[in-house]
Formats: C-alpha cells, sequence, structure tokens
C-alpha cells in the first residue's frame, strides 16, 4: 500500500461532505482493508466503485491507498470520527475540490461529482468549516450525489435557504462560499 500525497484533514468529515449519515448512525466502522475497502465500494454503484481506487484518511490527513483502480474514481471509506457511515466517491475533479477544501484554497474551475449512496451528516448548510450544529441541530442527509465546482453558481431554481433546506430534494450547501455544491437526493 502506498500514501498518497493528498492533504485531507477533518474536515473531509464535515464535508462527507458535505452531507453525511444516513444509513445507520450506530454502524460500526469497519476495521479490516477488505471491510474498509467493501465500505468504501457502498457509496457509489457497484458499476463504478468496483473499479475505482480505495483510500482511507490517516490522522495526519495523508490518504493510504488500501486498492488501486483503473476508472479515475476514488471511493473513501467510513470515516471512524464521524457519527455516521459515511462512505464516499469521487471523481478526479471532485478529488481536486475536496482537497482544495481541506486546505481551505481556492477550488478549482472544473466540475466534480461525488456519491454519497449511504448518506451524510453536517454541522452546517452554511459555513463549510463549521464545528458545531447550526441552531444546535446538525444537517443529516439520506443517499445522494453531489455536483461541486463553478457551474453550480450558475445554476438557477434549487433552494439556497441554507439553514432549514429540505434535505428531501435538491437543494444548494454552503451557498456564496467558493465550496457550495449541489447536494442532489437519490431516493
Amino acid at each position: 500500500m502506498r500514501t498518497l500525497e493528498t492533504s485531507f484533514v477533518g474536515p473531509l468529515l464535515a464535508l462527507s461532505i458535505i452531507a453525511m449519515i444516513g444509513g445507520s448512525a450506530t454502524a460500526a466502522s469497519p476495521k479490516t482493508d477488505a471491510a474498509k475497502i467493501a465500505n468504501a465500494m457502498s457509496a457509489a454503484p457497484a458499476a463504478l466503485s468496483r473499479n475505482a481506487s480505495v483510500a482511507e484518511m490517516n490522522e495526519d490527513g495523508s490518504m493510504k491507498e488500501l486498492r488501486h483502480g483503473t476508472n479515475g474514481w476514488t471511493c473513501v471509506p467510513d470515516d471512524p470520527s464521524s457519527p455516521g457511515n459515511d462512505p464516499m466517491c469521487l471523481d478526479a475533479n471532485a478529488m481536486e475540490w475536496l482537497h482544495a477544501y481541506m486546505k481551505k484554497e481556492p477550488p478549482p474551475e472544473k466540475v466534480g461529482f461525488i456519491y454519497m449512496l449511504q448518506g451524510g451528516w453536517d454541522f452546517s448548510n452554511v459555513e463549510p468549516y463549521a464545528t458545531k450544529p447550526d441552531a444546535g441541530k446538525p444537517t443529516i442527509t439520506g443517499p445522494h450525489v453531489m455536483v461541486v465546482g463553478p457551474a453550480v453558481k450558475s445554476i438557477p431554481g434549487y433552494d439556497r435557504t441554507g439553514n432549514g433546506a429540505n434535505v428531501k430534494v435538491p437543494y444548494v450547501m454552503w451557498k456564496d462560499t467558493p465550496y457550495e455544491h449541489l447536494m442532489v437526493p437519490v431516493r
């Protein structure tokens, strides 16, 4: 296994994101590499995840590759420090976006796509780096996909209210920040 030179840090949780939990809030995090790979693959349709790389975040924010893939996607298993089961699968552009988010740098001028078919959990629909739930209540979403990148700012017609957004319909999370993205429930 090799270590990827990608410095992700704790906000992957907040991002995962970006919107995390959905499955079981009490699900135990996978412990073995095989269990982590299976968990990560559950974030996206099998047709995609079966050929994706799988990498987990280390405590220092670096990524450790558990399995090399061939299709340009990377799946990340549940983060044990988050309250729910929140694996995700990201295309290459979304990985760049997430890397920028983690480093608090401007995101790339690219559109990316993220699967979170187990759901998600976030502190805030408004503040990307919140450390406490808005109004004492986190944002919990069911299975969803996300569209990240500059195109989200130019798509009219989606709920942009932030806190209190209906997570059962498509809405924009972290509106008016460099990291705003479209959340699209799939069930």
